[in-house]
C-alpha cells in the first residue's frame, strides 16, 4: 500500500478521537480540501482489509472506524439516543466460529454491538416514553369482535 497524503489525514483524524468515528465525521475533520468523501470510504475499505481499522455500528447501521494498531480486542456499546459509544470487554466467540467450520462454514467472522440507552438520557428522557405495552402472552388474547352468523 502506497503512502498517500490522504491516507495519512485519515489515520491522523482517526487517532484524534477516543472511540469509534463516522466516515462523515473523519472527512470534516480532514477537509474536503484533502480528498473526497468517495476516497476516505476506499482507504478506510483498504484498512480493514489490513485489519488496521476495525468497523462498528451504530444502532441505525451507520459504519464507524477505530484504529486497531496498539489496542487491545474490545466491543462497544452505543446510545440509542445520543450515539455515545463506550467500550466493553473483549470475550471470545472463537468457539462459536469454529463450530461453524465444523458445520461446513468457510470465511467465517461475526460483529458484536451492543445498544441501550446510556444512564444520561434515561435520566433525561420523558418518562411517558419509557412506557412499553407488555409482550402478548398466551393466556391474552386479542380484543376482536367476535362474528355473529
Amino acid at each position: 500500500m502506497r503512502i498517500t497524503r490522504p491516507r495519512i489525514a485519515i489515520i491522523e483524524s482517526l487517532m484524534q478521537h477516543d472511540g469509534p468515528v463516522s466516515i462523515e465525521r473523519i472527512h470534516q475533520d480532514i477537509g474536503a480540501n484533502v480528498c473526497d468523501l468517495v476516497t476516505v470510504y476506499r482507504c478506510l475499505s483498504a484498512f480493514e482489509n489490513l485489519h488496521m481499522v476495525r468497523r462498528s455500528y451504530l444502532h441505525n447501521g451507520t459504519c464507524l472506524y477505530e484504529l486497531t494498531l496498539g489496542n487491545q480486542q474490545h466491543y462497544h456499546i452505543s446510545c440509542k439516543s445520543c450515539g455515545k459509544t463506550e467500550k466493553v470487554d473483549y470475550f471470545s466467540v472463537e468457539g462459536m466460529e469454529r463450530m461453524l467450520q465444523d458445520r461446513g462454514y468457510t470465511e467465517v467472522t461475526h460483529v458484536v454491538g451492543f445498544f441501550g440507552m446510556c444512564p444520561t438520557c434515561q435520566q433525561t428522557a420523558i418518562p411517558h416514553t419509557r412506557e412499553i405495552a407488555p409482550p402478548m402472552t398466551r393466556s391474552m388474547t386479542p380484543l376482536v369482535p367476535e362474528v355473529q352468523s
